[in-house]
């Protein structure tokens, strides 16, 4: 008989900033980006790994976002060079999740973000996300 495997997961908060595009992230002007996907983010931990990164997008707290669809405004997210996929779309279309595989996830450090939204005329636009510390994170 097989033994089962128990995995633990959870969930953490993990402190993250976007910061407009700069050669080696050194600018620290705020991307307007951080006013859709503010300033933290989840991190799910399996046994110990980080399985996937979830952004949160949220237009009602925005000018440009307020009554729209944001669903169909911001079309995409890459981080690390990881696409993520849209999830947990409200009825309103006002908000939603962008959720990754764990390889988006920077501990501690910087990663290369790209959005691509469309006010009319689809634009992708550059930008560093600066993550915070999750402790007792395994390394891949």
């Amino acid at each position: 008989m097989a033994s089962a495997t128990t995995v633990k997961q959870e969930t953490r908060s993990v402190k993250m900033l976007v910061y407009k595009d700069s050669k080696n992230h050194k600018g620290r002007a705020k991307s307007i980006a951080r006013t859709f996907i503010g300033t933290k983010a989840k991190v799910i931990l399996k046994n110990g790994r980080v399985s996937q990164l979830v952004i949160h997008v949220n237009g009602t707290g925005n000018s440009m976002g307020k009554g729209q669809n944001v669903d169909k405004i911001v079309k995409s997210l890459t981080v690390n060079g990881v696409k993520g996929k849209k999830a947990n779309v409200s009825a309103d279309r006002s908000n939603f999740d962008f959720v990754f595989s764990g390889k988006a996830f920077k501990n501690n450090g910087w990663a290369k973000m790209k959005v691509t939204i469309d006010f009319g005329a689809k634009m992708t636009e550059p930008a560093w996300i600066k993550f915070g510390k999750v402790s007792k994170v395994s390394n891949r």
